[in-house]
């Protein structure tokens, strides 16, 4: 892959081992953007997309009053047309057969060999209580399933699979709002679902939410972000810009969604 050469003065890369945290201090590292990737608690403030450095923004949602759009409540209504089981994270072989068609699907390179690479036999319970929503169809098939950890005051949407087939259904957004929900019945404050780049990317539709937040990485503040509607983000980058959509490691390693 060839990558532009982009330097920045005050890079952020920080990485620490996955250990129990109590719940108060998990929330303090993810208000800090620190997310959960399979054996780490990592953090950096860039990025590589369409071969050039870019910058990463933590997102969260603030789930005082926060209400869900009427397309979203349309999505939500779907769980009366599939099975959706909610219970403590458990990596199964029906779950690791449904990485590896996922895997196949949405990573063209660096393509992970597991979903340990993400998750691990303790995620369960580190750093905090981990749970997950299975999804199966009328069937009995597994569709998608997502996985969330639950600190004090937040919840972290953690990582998504799904099977690539089944796109029709829009899992990445579907088992957020599923989360979303189930922080707002936890009593949570603050839904914490990854980030985005300061260009346009496939992490695009995390900003299609109401009482959004980003943080600054300068001063650790969290300011209101304005709501943007679903689009098609490949519209917005520079032509000569569509014939590079490679990815760097970092990009594989983003809670993966549609």
């Amino acid at each position: 892959m060839h990558m532009q050469a982009t330097y920045f003065e005050d890079i952020i890369d920080e990485s620490v081992e996955m250990q129990p945290l109590h719940p108060a201090i998990f929330d303090d590292y993810m208000a800090e953007g620190w997310r959960l990737l399979g054996h780490s608690i990592v953090r950096h403030n860039f990025s590589v997309c369409r071969g050039k450095m870019c910058r990463t923004i933590p997102l969260r949602i603030r789930l005082d009053d926060f209400q869900f759009s009427k397309s979203q409540r349309r999505m939500l209504r779907k769980v009366d047309q599939m099975k959706v089981r909610y219970g403590p994270i458990k990596i199964t072989q029906a779950k690791a057969q449904l990485f590896s068609m996922h895997a196949t699907g949405r990573f063209d390179e660096r393509r992970p060999e597991s979903i340990t690479s993400f998750l691990n036999i303790n995620s369960h319970r580190e750093p905090v209580p981990g749970m997950e929503f299975f999804i199966t169809g009328a069937n009995g098939i597994p569709l998608a399933c997502s996985f969330i950890h639950v600190g004090e005051e937040s919840v972290s949407g953690t990582y998504c699979i799904y099977n690539p087939a089944e796109t029709r259904h829009s899992f990445g957004t579907y088992t957020m709002l599923l989360e979303i929900a189930k922080a707002r019945e936890l009593g949570k404050k603050y839904y914490y679902h990854g980030y985005i780049y300061d260009v346009p990317s496939q992490f695009d539709y995390k900003l299609n939410f109401n009482n959004l937040e980003e943080m600054d990485w300068k001063t650790g503040e969290w300011r209101p972000k304005e709501r943007m509607t679903l689009r098609r983000w490949t519209d917005l980058i520079e032509p000569e810009q569509e014939q590079d959509n490679s990815s760097s490691s970092q990009d594989t390693q983003s809670k993966d969604r549609q």
